[in-house]
């Protein structure tokens, strides 16, 4: 059928190129084909739902197009409705100066894993 929805969100499988088992809520950028961390210069591709080794497969949600929230890690204290932005190792950050890539929608500090909504946006 022409025009059918081909997916209801933005979910994807990638092989790694690292091991990416504890890696959940990592920030990820896709290159050759390959998920990997993001290094601060590549295109923000989603976040990592679900990590695995380099010959499994890693479901990333999109930034572009995923729906509902993922949880994700962060590398300093937020509060619900703080505007987030990646930073280089994929971590994130409340957002100072960078482009806002999810919105926290609860409290957390370093280290841990909240839950945010996907809002990927040049700022």
């Amino acid at each position: 059928m022409a025009g059918a929805l081909t997916r209801d969100t933005a979910i994807f499988a990638f092989t790694g190129d690292a091991d990416l088992t504890d890696k959940e809520g990592y920030a990820v950028e896709i290159e050759s084909g390959n998920c990997s961390l993001w290094d601060g210069t590549g295109d923000l591709f989603g976040v990592i739902v679900d990590g695995d080794t380099t010959s499994g497969k890693n479901t990333v949600a999109s930034f572009a197009a995923a729906s509902g929230t993922v949880k994700v890690k962060l590398n300093g204290t937020v509060s619900a409705g703080d505007l987030l932005e990646a930073e280089s190792g994929g971590t994130f950050i409340k957002r100072a100066s960078g482009d806002a890539t999810a919105m926290a929608i609860e409290d957390g500090t370093a280290t841990e894993l909240v839950e945010a909504a996907l809002c990927y946006y040049n700022v």
